[in-house]
């Protein structure tokens, strides 16, 4: 079928805020039924969410759009996901052929903890080329730390990502829910295909990222690390103790990025906040491991 759209404290008593898993994500839970039908482009962002298609990208792009003959994902036609490889026309045929790589992120580079997702590589009949397994790996600053292969016709619950298979035997969608091991990351790739022969289509939909817990300390860092002062004025002094190899990264309470260093080996770190008085997090990053701090701005 064708279809076109249109379209008080201290340095010696020193509290810190410590979150148990990433940062607020500036990325948002996203369903797109708040979008309208229309094609989107290679490189499209909303609710904080960056999304792209590197390959195939000569002839097609992506678009927000209901199809529920080929998607099961999407059931009704208020209901929209997000599909990567619609013919620039809007026709929903997956016009290019080759390797794909479709992409998904925040949109300033903050990371995230992805929880679960609904994902689907059409009805379309495999004779014809179309294919529907898929890579699927996390990014934290462009290096790969987690992947799991997905074949979308059959349910799978042997490694990080469980892949539940909508019951209708004719669809290739359903719902991937990711391990504990998809935290901290800040960018998603579905990759596949060959270079000649195969089809490709993918659309998401109702994405769910986690809000993590915020929790307090007093003694994690004690012997380690200190920060003064806080609430500070702007001028902010971290002693990192033996931690060594800091990636530093100051949030203000949006998720935007306000500040950032990377590769720090001195002990003692000096930086000035030009910032608007609020609320902020500085987020550590040490050898795999990352921590929040919250910090006051007067």
């Amino acid at each position: 079928m064708k279809t076109n759209y249109t379209f008080k404290i201290n340095a010696s008593t020193i509290l810190f805020f410590l979150m148990s898993s990433s940062f607020f994500a500036q990325v948002n839970d996203e369903n797109f039924d708040a979008l309208m039908p229309a094609l989107r482009g290679l490189d499209y962002t909303t609710n904080g969410i960056r999304f792209q298609q590197i390959s195939p990208n000569s002839i097609s792009q992506m678009a927000s759009l209901s199809e529920n003959s080929d998607f099961i994902i999407t059931p009704s036609s208020n209901d929209l996901g997000l599909l990567y490889n619609i013919d620039n026309s809007g026709t929903v045929n997956g016009p290019n052929i080759g390797v794909f790589d479709y992409r998904l992120g925040s949109a300033d580079g903050t990371e995230f903890k992805i929880v679960s997702m609904e994902a689907d590589m059409s009805a379309k009949p495999s004779a014809n080329g179309y294919v529907f397994t898929a890579t699927i790996t996390g990014y934290r600053d462009g290096a790969s730390i987690i992947t799991d292969n997905i074949d979308f016709t059959t349910s799978d619950t042997n490694n990080s990502v469980t892949y539940t298979k909508n019951a209708n035997p004719a669809a290739n969608g359903g719902t991937l829910t990711f391990s504990s091991a998809w935290g901290n990351i800040d960018e998603i790739r579905f990759t596949g295909g060959t270079p000649t022969g195969s089809i490709s289509l993918l659309m998401i939909d109702e994405l769910d990222f986690s809000m993590p817990v915020l929790s307090i300390s007093e003694s994690i860092f004690n012997e380690n690390m200190s920060i003064y002062p806080n609430p500070t004025s702007g001028v902010i002094n971290l002693d990192f103790g033996n931690i060594k190899n800091i990636d530093l990264k100051v949030f203000n309470i949006l998720g935007e990025t306000v500040y950032q260093r990377k590769n720090i080996t001195n002990t003692l770190y000096q930086f000035t906040l030009n910032q608007p008085s609020g609320i902020y997090f500085i987020q550590v990053n040490s050898q795999g491991k990352q921590h929040q701090i919250k910090l006051v701005k007067k």
